[in-house]
């Protein structure tokens, strides 16, 4: 392993966001290389100036006891929120609701079987951090949503609700590295990273919600083939979503979505592409709303 290929691994590794046998070969190339070693003691400096020192004990069934009262046929109320929490500024206390709906938080507030709904996916925290570093920005909207690890087939088992495909190599050469589930309010979403050459694409597929949110990075209709979608820009990344009756197809990468991404689409979505010619349901056939 050489430095291109481990520096953009160092934050996964830092966040312990993967499988020993993934962070064998880092710590290989840690123990022989000076600057990647000092690059990482950065990290792990900064990181420890802003996360609290304290460590929080987690529940060993903790996903296991929140999936199952999330996925409890009774429907029941949220006990009711603090009042202080009201009195936050406007974007602090929708943050604040929207953790507690992805269910982050929901061991706490789902208490005698209440159930929270996916009211709105939040990109921003994936856009705002993206002229920095793309693998840590993704990584970043994977801690967001409790991401875990799973091979391809319990992607497909969980996500069978979802209309996707998750192929080991996408046109263009991008080869499939990891693939997660993803917690999005009471729903789950599944998530891959593609790489070619070090080179980031990242597939994110999530039931159709209400609203979703680009923080200040603005929102553009497209076209991806014969389909319609919407885009968001940053620098030269693109976020684009195209909405099916069952399943938002998102995919983040630097391709062009008018000559590169449709065959990519083709492979992640193969039932939204039929091939058929016939348009199918866009976003405005399901009334979202995208604030950016």
């Amino acid at each position: 392993m050489d430095c291109k290929t481990a520096q953009p691994q160092l934050g996964p590794y830092l966040d312990k966001a993967m499988a020993p046998s993934e962070r064998a070969p880092i710590e290989a190339h840690l123990a022989k290389c000076r600057r990647c070693a000092e690059e990482l003691a950065q990290m792990t400096e900064t990181v420890s100036a802003l996360v609290p020192q304290a460590d929080v004990p987690v529940p060993e069934h903790l996903w296991s006891s929140i999936e199952a009262r999330l996925n409890q046929g009774q429907r029941h109320r949220l006990r009711r929120l603090p009042w202080r929490l009201f009195q936050r500024p406007p974007a602090m206390a929708a943050s604040i609701l929207f953790v507690i709906g992805a269910g982050i938080l929901a061991a706490s507030w789902l208490g005698g079987g209440a159930e929270a709904s996916a009211a709105s996916v939040d990109f921003s925290v994936l856009l705002d951090a993206l002229p920095l570093d793309a693998d840590r920005a993704f990584q970043k909207f994977l801690t967001r949503y409790g991401a875990r690890q799973v091979s391809v087939m319990q992607a497909r088992k969980r996500g069978a609700g979802l209309s996707f495909d998750l192929p080991e190599t996408l046109p263009g050469g991008f080869e499939l590295e990891r693939v997660f589930v993803l917690r999005f309010g009471a729903h789950l979403g599944v998530a891959a990273r593609y790489s070619r050459d070090g080179e980031l694409l990242a597939a994110i597929f999530h039931p159709p919600v209400e609203r979703e949110q680009f923080g200040t990075h603005r929102n553009y209709a497209c076209v991806i083939g014969q389909h319609r979608g919407h885009e968001v820009a940053v620098g030269d990344w693109k976020l684009v979503h195209l909405t099916s009756p069952t399943t938002c197809h998102c995919v983040l990468s630097r391709l062009d979505a008018a000559t590169e991404l449709p065959a990519v689409m083709q492979k992640l979505a193969p039932q939204y592409f039929s091939g058929d010619g016939k348009q199918p349901a866009t976003n405005q056939d399901h009334h979202h709303t995208h604030d950016g």
